[in-house]
């Protein structure tokens, strides 16, 4: 058979504009990258057109590894026809020859299987292509008059009773349930699983961009594209949405799917029903042929989060569940890095990166951003609610549940009053009662902590499996929102005991203006905490995090005065040990950002701690596209006043500085035409400096020569202040503007101006 035809990458890529030499250099080396199988470290600074060189560069190697992939495919079956013709012309023993032949036919199906696989592909897509938008239309109305009339049916009755009500918040036997999701009727083997391109960034609006680009790309018709977003951005479902918490709107749409609503349509005198039409899913949404029809639509064009949301919106079909069912067919996949880099996400969105291409955008920061995803904490006013829950939810059904649920309820039960007791507290205590074990903080390995808490016999496996499975975050969240249990104090602790912790209580409240004691002891302060949080949650990601190899993290265990005010944190402290498995199973691995440099550190603590090897590693770094001349740095040492600048730490919010700088703005916006950007460190210390400059009268003097602009806080809207800000510089009837932006915020990432 032809062995691998070696890709060269082109002297000119598809570009929307004649590129600069050093994007082409970038796309060049890129190519190269994604060929050869690198584990690749690209920097090339803001402002020199990155993303468009990301995607040029990325999507030419794919077409053309497509269009390799097929040809060859083509030419290894000629070659064995042509061999299986000169066998059968030899001649030679039969035996040996049989066995030859055998062995060709074999290897021909095989090939012929994968070719067959690609063709199938095609001829589906083709037919995608040939749809109708007539069809759609003709539907859309009947749809949404459905989808309205299921919602309006979809409240509760008002006479069901308790035990009804009831049937959603208890546990299920836990058993194989494959019943959640719709399967795709086409067996999995026989689709054709291609290379796709994984792009990830950090935000959502970094993703927005790049689609953007990718829309405004030569490649915009060549391309399938799909985003993948949480449920919090793609849900559509009103009912679902009013829950605002990620976690909480997961589990809710998850519990959704497993509730088969039936109509009735046989029944007997007395009302008693007979017979009931075929189920379907809880959520209006959620039907199928809907579901198809929206990733149909998201494989036709590129979209982004936001377009998708309002197709789905029009075909009355859910976003989120359509961009999944899209992964198999898609080309482009964009992700944001919380799905990406946490391995149970990857699965659950059904992500495989076997051969796969992986690009991480604005990589500057991804160590930082494994740790966080990662991290977790669970503070003890959170383990006290979730234990008096769990309590009354399986005293109050114990009845009700099988064995093998009292028993995964019991152990869940033991292991948060044992954490509780590495707090200070002891099991059903109230959290504002005192720490047994005062005030520290102490840092523990995994395998120390496990021991202290002495549930080093518990299979946390399991027991998260388990969790997950049965859903009984949620379970219990719908269950404390009925019935509103409050964190009950031990009924058998002793007296002293009480009022050990009621005096904890008054002396914690002591500095507060609470006059009235029967407001005291009539209200409970933790009740709306627990109504409006789920404190199961933050528990078992907790638990998780004690699944972490023991040299990968430590568990920060804080006690504080009262055990609601402690805390356990686990830290991870190794982050290339989640990122192994992205470069074990991916073909490549692109991290780029505008500034990667220590380079060391992504190629020693990221990829080759990750088991990469040397040989795979890759590292581009070009200059900027502006010419020498049109740059000219300049650094002070002291301002207009001679007056030396010091902006450390100690110094920065003296006023002696704070008044030089202002000097400093005003000479520049008297010299310098059209638009300034001055950089702050962090938001806080801008507003300081505004306040400062503010009062003192120098921003009235700016804004004589620049109109001043201040890059918020909120994503929501900094893109319309730097538009605005942009808009200020271009203006012929305007001297100019003034932007005050922080690093690391969204001008310093590069977000487009035009």
């Amino acid at each position: 058979m032809t062995s691998e035809e070696k890709l060269v990458p082109p002297e000119e890529f598809p570009f929307p504009f004649t590129p600069y030499p050093i994007q082409k250099d970038f796309m060049k080396h890129l190519y190269l990258a994604l060929e050869e199988r690198k584990l690749g470290i690209f920097e090339s600074p803001t402002g020199t057109g990155k993303s468009l060189s990301l995607i040029c560069g990325a999507l030419r190697w794919l077409l053309d590894h497509e269009k390799r992939e097929r040809q060859q495919l083509q030419n290894s079956i000629a070659e064995l026809d042509t061999k299986k013709d000169d066998n059968d012309g030899e001649d030679t023993d039969w035996l040996k020859q049989q066995v030859e032949q055998v062995k060709i036919t074999q290897q021909r199906q095989l090939l012929q299987l994968q070719l067959n696989k690609i063709l199938r592909n095609d001829e589906k897509l083709e037919q995608l292509r040939k749809r109708k938008e007539k069809k759609i239309e003709r539907n859309f109305m009947k749809k949404t008059e459905n989808v309205k009339q299921e919602v309006e049916n979809d409240q509760p009755p008002a006479n069901n009773s308790t035990a009804d009500d009831d049937a959603d918040i208890l546990l299920e036997d836990v058993i194989a349930d494959a019943d959640c999701e719709e399967s795709d009727p086409e067996n999995e083997d026989e689709k054709y699983k291609g290379v796709k391109v994984y792009f990830c960034s950090r935000t959502h609006s970094q993703l927005a961009q790049f689609v953007g680009e990718v829309q405004r790309s030569p490649y915009a018709d060549e391309i399938r594209l799909v985003s993948l977003a949480s449920r919090q951005n793609y849900c559509i479902n009103k009912t679902v949405q009013k829950l605002k918490n990620l976690s909480l709107i997961n589990e809710q749409c998850t519990d959704m799917q497993r509730k088969k609503k039936s109509k009735t349509t046989v029944a007997d005198k007395g009302g008693k029903t007979v017979k009931k039409s075929k189920a379907s899913s809880g959520c209006p949404y959620f039907q199928q042929r809907a579901v198809e029809n929206l990733r149909d639509e998201a494989l036709l064009g590129v979209k982004d989060v936001e377009q998708l949301v309002d197709l789905g919106k029009q075909l009355s079909a859910c976003p989120y569940y359509a961009s999944r069912a899209a992964v198999t067919d898609a080309q482009v996949v964009v992700v944001p890095y919380n799905t990406l880099l946490h391995k149970n996400t990857r699965k659950a969105c059904g992500i495989d990166l076997t051969d796969g291409v992986v690009i991480i955008d604005e990589a500057h920061n991804l160590l930082d951003t494994i740790g966080h995803i990662h991290s977790s904490e669970v503070s003890g006013h959170q383990l006290t609610h979730a234990y008096s829950q769990l309590i009354q939810y399986r005293d109050k059904y114990r009845s009700r549940f099988s064995a093998s649920n009292l028993l995964y309820l019991g152990q869940i039960i033991f292991i948060v009053g044992k954490l509780i007791g590495m707090l200070g507290g002891k099991p059903g205590c109230s959290p504002v009662e005192s720490s047994l074990k005062g005030v520290d903080t102490k840092l523990y390995t995994l395998a120390d902590f496990v021991l202290s808490c002495e549930i080093d016999n518990m299979n946390i496996y399991k027991l998260l499996e388990f969790c997950q499975n049965s859903k009984i975050a949620h379970k219990l969240h719908g269950f404390a929102e009925r019935y509103h249990p409050a964190v009950v104090v031990n009924t058998a602790k002793k007296t002293t005991q009480q009022q050990t912790g009621i005096r904890a209580f008054l002396k914690e409240i002591s500095s507060d203006n609470i006059a009235s004691p029967k407001e005291e002891t009539s209200a409970t302060p933790t009740v709306p905490e627990i109504t409006t949080s789920n404190p199961l949650l933050s528990v078992l990601s907790f638990m998780e995090a004690l699944t972490n190899h023991c040299s990968d993290g430590r568990v920060v265990c804080s006690r504080q005065s009262t055990v609601g005010r402690g805390s356990l944190k686990f830290l991870l402290l190794n982050p290339a040990a989640h990122f192994a498995d992205i470069v074990k199973q991916a073909r490549a691995v692109i991290v780029a950002g505008g500034t990667m440099q220590p380079l060391e550190e992504f190629r020693d603590q990221l990829f080759l701690s990750a088991g990469g090897t040397i040989d795979r590693l890759y590292e581009f770094s070009c200059g900027h596209v502006i010419p020498p001349e049109n740059i000219l740095p300049i650094a002070l040492a002291s301002g207009p006043s001679g007056k030396e600048l010091d902006f450390s730490f100690q110094s920065r919010t003296n006023l002696v500085m704070l008044n030089e700088l202002g000097r400093i703005l005003t000479n520049v916006c008297n010299i310098v035409p059209a638009g300034i950007v001055c950089f702050f460190p962090s938001y806080d210390y801008e507003n300081l400096i505004y306040q400062h400059l503010e009062k003192s009268g120098i921003v009235s003097k700016l804004q004589l020569k620049k109109k001043i602009f201040r890059e918020p806080r909120k994503s929501g809207t900094v893109e319309k202040v730097l538009s605005d800000y942009a808009a200020s510089v271009r203006s012929p009837s305007s001297s100019g503007a003034l932007l005050f932006s922080v690093v690391g915020g969204k001008l310093s990432e590069g977000l487009k101006l035009q």
